[in-house]
Order: structure tokens, then C-alpha cells, then sequence
């Protein structure tokens, strides 16, 4: 028999500066608790990228609302915290941390019309079964229900040195410095925009992720809801 608080979680938003560590920590969330997962910073990634190959301007606000609405997200996931974002069919995963959708996806993601189609497309991912998904607006915005909110923070030089050493999240192998200018332009964009500017949702949970281990991390946010060694896992 499950208990209350089993059958009450079924949703955990997990925020924070860009390169705080939202992903790292959403997938072994995820995974410690059997949930679903979704990085929702690879849908915006993934309708720039489908704008720049389109050569759709970036303050075409119209035909970039039309791009996000038009576009079919699956997130299918392969083991080992291994989840690929499935754009119309195809797997974009790959391609979205190129430097070119770095410096332009702070601009789309202020775009009402992009925001407003993805919030719809994440929420009814959500209603699909329990969930841990990350971004910046999770908490106040997509899944303001959530009944765990957490907000993870680092200071801008250890983000950057963990951008700059992710093979992944760098993968045109930019320098330390070049990263750290990078972050401070996002965090600028992203904190100023109009529509849902990053910040943590009121009763969210402020995390330092800048000097602990993700696997410390994740045992501080594992007993804000009780939970042990054994975890429980939730039927889909």
C-alpha cells in the first residue's frame, strides 16, 4: 500500500541559472525515482535550431510561433540517463549544443508565441506520468502545481568551468572565457525577458549546486520528501 506522500508526488520542477546543473541532476532524480524526465531548455534549443535552418529571422515572432507550435516533441529514454529529445520523428539531441544555437536560443526562448506553444506541448507531457523536468520557468510557469520545486544555483565561474569541460554542453570546444561571457549574457536575457523571467517560484527550494557532488545534491533533495536508500519507484 502507498503511502500519501508516494501518491502525491508525481511532479518535481527543477529550475536554475543556466549550467547549473538542471540536467545532470534531473536525470538521476529521475532515475533514483523511477520518473520520467525532461530537459525543456532542448525545445527551445530545437526550434532554433529548425529556425536557423529555415534562415527565419530571430525577431520574426510570427513564424517562430508557428515553428514551435508545429513541432511534435517525444522524449524517449535509452538507459543510463540516456533521454533523446525526438523532434518530428528525428532525434535533434546531438545537434543542440552547437555554439550558433548557443548565442541565439536566449533570444527565441523570449519569444511569448515560442513560450506559449512549448508550455502546452511540457504540460501534456506531464499529464503522461510522473515527471521530473528542468528549465527556468518549471515552477512558476509549466508546473506551478508541483508539489516539489527545486531551484539550483552556482556561481557564474563554476558554471562556466563545468560548460567548459562538458564535451556535450561545448562541443565546439569554446575556451574557459568565452563560456563565462556566454552565461553572463544568458542570465541577463533570460532573468530580463517579459514572459517568465527566470527566478525561483516562490516556494521553491533554493540548492547551492557549486560545491557539492551531484550525488550529495541529490541526497539533500531526496530527503526534502523523506525519501531513503530505497526509493520507491511509480507505475507510469
Amino acid at each position: 500500500m502507498k503511502s500519501s506522500a508516494e501518491h502525491a508526488l508525481k511532479q518535481i520542477a527543477v529550475d536554475g541559472l543556466p549550467a547549473s546543473g538542471k540536467t545532470t541532476i534531473g536525470k538521476m532524480l529521475a532515475e533514483r525515482l523511477g520518473f520520467g524526465f525532461l530537459d525543456t531548455g532542448l525545445m527551445y534549443r530545437a526550434v532554433t535550431l529548425v529556425a536557423l535552418g529555415r534562415s527565419v529571422a530571430l525577431d520574426d515572432v510570427e513564424e517562430l510561433g508557428k515553428i514551435a507550435g508545429a513541432a511534435q516533441f517525444e522524449v524517449k529514454h535509452l538507459g543510463d540517463r540516456d533521454w533523446r529529445l525526438m523532434v518530428n520523428g528525428e532525434d535533434l539531441t546531438r545537434r543542440l549544443h552547437a555554439e550558433q544555437i548557443n548565442r541565439s536560443v536566449s533570444q527565441v526562448s523570449t519569444v511569448p508565441e515560442v513560450r506559449r506553444a512549448l508550455v502546452r506541448q511540457q504540460r501534456e507531457i506531464a499529464d503522461l506520468g510522473p515527471i521530473v523536468m528542468a528549465g527556468q520557468d518549471i515552477g512558476t510557469k509549466v508546473l506551478s502545481d508541483a508539489p516539489l520545486k527545486i531551484f539550483l544555483v552556482a556561481s557564474a565561474e563554476t558554471r562556466a568551468r563545468r560548460r567548459t569541460e562538458d564535451s556535450d554542453g561545448n562541443i565546439d570546444g569554446k575556451g574557459y572565457e568565452e563560456v563565462l561571457r556566454s552565461i553572463q549574457r544568458r542570465n541577463e536575457i533570460d532573468s530580463n525577458r517579459e514572459d517568465s523571467p527566470l527566478r525561483p517560484a516562490d516556494d521553491a527550494k533554493i540548492v547551492d549546486n557549486g560545491s557539492s557532488t551531484p550525488e550529495e545534491v541529490i541526497e539533500e533533495i531526496l530527503s526534502m520528501i523523506g525519501a531513503s536508500e530505497e526509493v520507491p519507484h511509480f507505475e507510469t
